[in-house]
């Protein structure tokens, strides 16, 4: 815990975890942490998941690295944690609810806070190319977890957020306080379909604010935001 873990938390937020089966707590030397993760970082726009400031040093635990953001110049926040098990986990703020002035996304009338369709599709598109990148190499075993919580969606309406997009002809508010996404892959397939996979625990996200994409759609949508990253 901290002030930028405790910020985090004070409004919607991520709290996801890559995790290789079995567990096995010493799979990787403590002394290699900092090598293997920065060699899997996603690099699809303009800000890496996860984030790694190299100005700052990290902070360290028995058998951890980490660090927490606060990006200062940009509404952002996260905290990640790298342990010797080859977990990875991952804190990280909504965006919307810190965005202000002209970067600010409009909240619909009656709901109480927004996300946009690009920022849930995106970050698991990154998270699930991650998983990938930790698989292939000696943070990864025979099946990987890739486990994904959203937190803080009582009222929160989903929006799209790009002025080229039409808007839906109604708003779509969640109900639920959060919801919780786990799946469990064999190496080869995360491997060989983590936008695919991405793509599907989505949807499932979209469809608790009532909104029914198809996989198509989402997949279209998926290309394009890489494509103009």
């Amino acid at each position: 815990m901290s002030e930028i873990t405790d910020m985090i938390r004070s409004k919607g937020h991520w709290d996801v975890g890559i995790r290789p089966q079995p567990f096995t707590e010493h799979r990787i030397d403590y002394g290699d942490l900092d090598e293997i993760l920065a060699s899997a970082v996603v690099r699809f726009r303009g800000w890496p998941v996860p984030f790694i400031d190299h100005r700052e040093d990290l902070l360290r635990g028995d058998d951890w690295i980490g660090q927490d953001i606060d990006a200062e110049i940009v509404s952002h926040y996260e905290a990640w944690r790298f342990f010797s098990s080859g977990q990875f986990i991952h804190l990280r703020a909504v965006s919307a609810d810190w965005r202000t002035g002209n970067e600010g996304t409009v909240v619909p009338e009656g709901a109480s806070s927004a996300i946009e369709i690009w920022e849930i599709l995106y970050y698991l598109t990154e998270l699930f190319e991650l998983a990938a990148r930790l698989a292939l190499g000696r943070a990864g075993d025979e099946r990987m977890t890739i486990d994904a919580r959203l937190n803080g969606l009582q009222g929160r309406a989903l929006v799209v957020g790009e002025p080229r997009r039409i808007p839906f002809s109604a708003p779509r508010r969640a109900t639920v306080e959060s919801h919780r996404q786990t799946v469990t892959l064999p190496r080869e397939q995360l491997v060989a379909e983590p936008r695919e996979k991405a793509v599907e625990m989505a949807r499932e996200f979209f469809l608790r604010f009532g909104w029914k994409p198809s996989l198509d759609q989402l997949t279209e949508h998926q290309r394009e935001l890489i494509e103009h990253a």
